[in-house]
Parts: structure tokens; sequence; C-alpha cells
């Protein structure tokens, strides 16, 4: 999918309540807009058309989880992701197992209990009233609550960023810009109302 940024904002992370990650536009004005200068210098309006992936592999900070892409819902539901962030519950339940095995088919009462330890973890992701409710306790599951750890995990289970609205309209948090953002052209003009640095 295209979008725009400014040249001198390609690849600078930002933090967000939802995530760290560098923010991109649908729209070239804004990206145009978003251009700084220096007073009293003569410049130009530097901006880049690019490729990013596709609006579903982004989590929607306002809608419900319930709500949110076919794509996203699924990485959710992955065993692996759930592993990932339950993992001091999933270690404590493989210890269980291991205390309650006695005699019993070892594979098949190990697959039944993580199945429903996976089931149980997802049920209660889906309860969340907002993309940034998830990402919040995505947060508080992660050593030292680190935001930029939960976008990276987000991210390493296909969750390519958030998508947002703010006082310009729709933006996408790009959580890996480095290989997430192809540039597809670097755009000019002549210097028109952008943002100015004293």
């Amino acid at each position: 999918m295209n979008a725009f940024i400014s040249l001198q904002n390609y690849i600078v992370k930002q933090e967000k309540d939802f995530g760290v990650g560098v923010p991109v536009t649908l729209s070239e004005e804004i990206a145009k807009y978003e251009s700084t200068r220096k007073k009293n210098v003569a410049s130009f309006n530097n901006w880049m058309m690019i490729n990013i992936p596709g609006k579903p592999f982004f989590l929607d900070i306002a809608k419900p989880v319930t709500e949110q892409s076919d794509d996203i819902l699924n990485i959710l539901m992955s065993k692996d992701f759930l592993m990932s962030l339950f993992i001091h519950e999933a270690r404590n339940t493989l210890n269980e197992i291991g205390k309650n095995l006695e005699g019993k088919d070892v594979r098949e009462e190990t697959n039944r209990i993580y199945d429903e330890f996976v089931k149980e973890k997802y049920e209660s992701l889906l309860k969340f009233q907002s993309g940034q409710e998830l990402f919040n306790f995505v947060v508080s599951k992660c050593n030292n609550k680190n935001k930029a750890k939960s976008s990276a995990l987000l991210y390493n289970f296909g969750i390519k960023g958030a998508l947002f609205n703010d006082n310009t309209g729709e933006r996408f948090l790009m959580f890996n810009a480095k290989k997430d953002i192809i540039p597809i052209e670097l755009r000019k003009d002549s210097l028109v109302d952008s943002k100015l640095i004293l």
C-alpha cells in the first residue's frame, strides 16, 4: 500500500502510547507539510512516496480486539504468540503437568492441557475493548514495561504496527520501518506551508 513520509522523519522512531516506531501517513499533503525548514533559509519541501504492508497487518488502536482484522486475530490466537506472551504462566503449567502425569499418556495429556491454556488466554485477549488496551497489556507482560520491546514482540509475530488517528487523520506507526518501508520516490517542491524551525 502506498503511503508518504517527510524526508527528515524517514526511519526516525517515535514513542507513542501504543508503540515505538515510525509514523507515516496516507496523505501526501500531510507529509509535505511535515517537511521542516529553517527561518530565513530558502529550501524545499522534501518527502517520500513509500510502500508499506497492507492495513490488515496493523493493530487498530481504537477498535475492540474482537473487531480487529482476521490477520491480527490469527496472530493473537497462534499458540507460539500466546506461549511467548504468557511465558511465566506457560512454565508454571508445564511444571504442573510434570507433577500430575504419572501413569498417563504424557503427550496426549500435555497437548490437551496446552490446548486449554491457549484457548483460555486467547479468550482473555478478546475481552479488551481497544487495541490500546491490548498494547498496554502486552507492555505489562514485558520485562521493564518496555514499549519498544513490546512493539518488537508484536512485530516478531507479524503485527507490522499500529493504526491510529491524530489531528492529521489516519496514520500508521511502523514497528520496523527499516524492513517494512520501501522507498518508491523522493519528491520535492518549492517551499510552501511547512513546519518552521526557529
